[in-house]
């Protein structure tokens, strides 16, 4: 999947201060829009020296959560719900659109598995909202958890006259499962690959009242039936004719995918990633994300050896999990896979800054994944 560069040169490529005033004087003419002054300050994060899409959706959240701007919240809310939308279909369209490449790529990935069979199982945190892990395990034949119970849901694709003409089956995962951490993850000296995804993900949605999550689960463990299920969700489900009826404000939709659900009721699926619609007033959001980086914490206290593959480290709540990790055992070690990245400088790779005082304990290897991953399948 891109890294973060190219989906800020794509976001970019459209996407400028002249484009955005003229865009909130269209949505001003149809009722909405924003105040000058938040527009002013989204403007002037649009440099293409500095500009970072999860930066900015970062302030944006910042901005609406903010009690001290507590005037702009609703202007500040809409925005953050657009770029996170705008981010998602920009992920999805690319997995969806290259699924071809994408397949074609998945064999240099073979180390992955070399990896599940020597560590039973194989724990992989991941900051990407993609599918590909799940692609590249189907392909080896490695069964993968993502803390999901065997519960499931069924969510009925219509035609255009509304009959039910196919069934996309989700895991389910309920708001008390998590809060008790009893995660659906295989135990220790099962093999396999436990997938825990820390910002949300393409296949991962909100469900009933927003407090559960459900993941898509493809037909069979093969690369095109999960892309299959995620078209499927994105293009199958969404009922136009629910929007006028389910639509309070532009945010219901924002983020959400309006469906019918078997008796014919109008439900709602919230995409999960990077940042939901929910209500200004609820930060369930907000705590679902940190009971994931809570999970992540406790998981990482069953391991010692951690490796960092195509990771900027530039985020601080897992910066400072990983930090904590490191540093309440000397017999850990981090190792930092990057060929290029702010971790690699024209003299050979640096440690990042937050991790110097623990220097000792950071191993640095300067090599792509597909290179890494490729040395552990010839070992």
């Amino acid at each position: 999947m891109p890294l973060r560069a190219d989906v800020n040169a794509e976001l970019l490529a459209w996407l400028n201060p002249d484009s955005l005033r003229r865009l909130n004087a269209t949505w001003r003419g149809r009722g909405s829009g924003h105040p000058d002054e938040v527009i002013e300050d989204v403007v002037g994060r649009l440099s293409p020296e500095t500009f970072d899409y999860e930066a900015l959706l970062k302030h944006l959240e910042a901005q609406y959560l903010e009690d001290a701007r507590e005037g702009h919240a609703a202007a500040y809310h809409g925005l953050y719900a657009w770029m996170a939308q705008l981010v998602s279909q920009i992920l999805y369209r690319r997995q969806v659109e290259r699924r071809d490449s994408y397949r074609e790529g998945l064999q240099y990935f073979e180390g992955l598995a070399h990896l599940a069979r020597a560590n039973r199982p194989l724990w992989i945190f991941s900051l990407n909202h993609d599918v590909l892990v799940e692609c590249i395990a189907a392909l080896f034949g490695i069964e993968v958890r993502c803390g999901f119970s065997e519960r499931r849901v069924a969510l009925p694709c219509r035609n255009a006259a509304g009959q039910p003409i196919a069934t996309l089956s989700a895991a389910l995962l309920t708001d008390a499962e998590m809060a008790s951490g009893r995660l659906g993850f295989f135990r220790a000296g099962w093999p396999g690959i436990n997938l825990l995804k820390l910002h949300g993900a393409l296949d991962v949605f909100t469900f009933g009242d927003g407090r559960d999550l459900i993941r898509l689960l493809p037909k069979e463990e093969t690369f095109d039936a999960i892309i299959d299920a995620l078209q499927i969700a994105n293009e199958g489900l969404l009922d136009p004719s629910l929007v006028p009826s389910v639509v309070g404000d532009s945010l219901v939709v924002t983020n959400r995918i309006p469906y019918l659900d078997a008796q014919n009721q109008p439900q709602v699926l919230g995409r999960t990633l990077l940042a939901s619609a929910a209500q200004l007033t609820d930060p369930y959001p907000q705590l679902m994300q940190r009971r994931w980086l809570e999970y992540f914490r406790a998981s990482l206290a069953q391991i010692d050896r951690l490796v960092a593959i195509g990771c900027s480290l530039t985020d601080d709540e897992v910066n400072e999990v990983v930090h904590g990790w490191l540093g309440e055992n000397p017999a850990r070690v981090l190792a930092i896979v990057a060929p290029s990245s702010p971790n690699v400088a024209p003299g050979g790779p640096n440690v990042p800054p937050f991790l110097r005082p623990l220097a000792a304990q950071v191993e640095l290897v300067a090599a792509s994944t597909t290179i890494y991953l490729e040395r552990l399948a010839t070992r």
